[in-house]
């Protein structure tokens, strides 16, 4: 089911309106309490809690810190959804993604806009001759371009989340993940919806990348109604 969700006013220079989130509701959603630190405190509480019941109460209060300073950075950066999905070990494997989305600004142009130079100048990096798949597509903000790709931890402090093809010799990665995000926008540029997923399981990347697509293509913005005269929303 939909929902809508404010745009906070670091997402963008000027606030502008709403986003009508196309994403599930039953999730966990670390941002879902917006400025209410009490209340997101209590749900973060809850969910370690029920996630790791055996814990002791210290680490237990641990991880709810963790995940509050880790929402306080979310929030700051403008992030306006952070959903974490974790299913135990079962057929498919265990399951574990996070998907945020977030509003950023795509230049206006007078042509189509190149998304994927876009999505490159966003993470700092070249798309060309990385081990990328890229895709564009229609979405209900005019036009979307989604990237997959299988970011190689080289070591504890360098992730490359759009590898080069190795070569023989080459140092092998740590750990592979998955990685998938999607930009929506309007053909002219303007404000655009990111959304990014990332797993632990890089061969889960492909059913992780369906629901990054769906929310991308789906979500629209809403603008916030004209005041009136007396100063009340039209």
């Amino acid at each position: 089911m939909p929902v809508s969700r404010p745009l906070e006013a670091s997402a963008l220079r000027d606030p502008l309106g709403s986003v009508l989130l196309y994403a599930p509701t039953d999730w966990f959603d670390l941002l879902a309490d917006g400025d209410d630190e009490e209340a997101a405190r209590t749900r973060c509480v809850d969910v370690i809690n029920r996630s790791y019941p055996h814990k002791a109460a210290g680490p237990r209060q641990a991880y709810a810190d963790a995940l509050m300073a880790w929402r306080q950075v979310l929030l700051s950066q403008g992030v306006i959804a952070h959903d974490v999905v974790a299913v135990p070990e079962g057929e498919y494997g265990r399951a574990v993604w996070q998907i945020s989305a977030g509003v950023v600004e795509v230049s206006s142009v007078h042509q189509d806009v190149d998304l994927g130079e876009v999505l490159a100048r966003h993470f700092g990096q070249e798309l060309r001759g990385r081990q990328v798949y890229t895709e564009s597509f229609p979405t209900e903000m005019g036009i979307g371009m989604g990237v997959i790709s299988q970011p190689e931890l080289i070591s504890v402090n360098r992730t490359e989340l759009f590898p080069e093809p190795r070569t023989a010799g080459s140092t092998r990665p740590l750990a592979k993940l998955g990685l998938a995000v999607c930009l929506a926008c309007p053909p002219g540029g303007g404000r655009g919806l990111m959304v990014v997923g990332t797993c632990l399981d890089a061969e889960q990347v492909l059913s992780m990348a369906s629901v990054v697509a769906l929310i991308a293509g789906k979500s629209t913005f809403l603008e916030d109604p004209e005041p009136t005269e007396d100063g009340a929303s039209s």
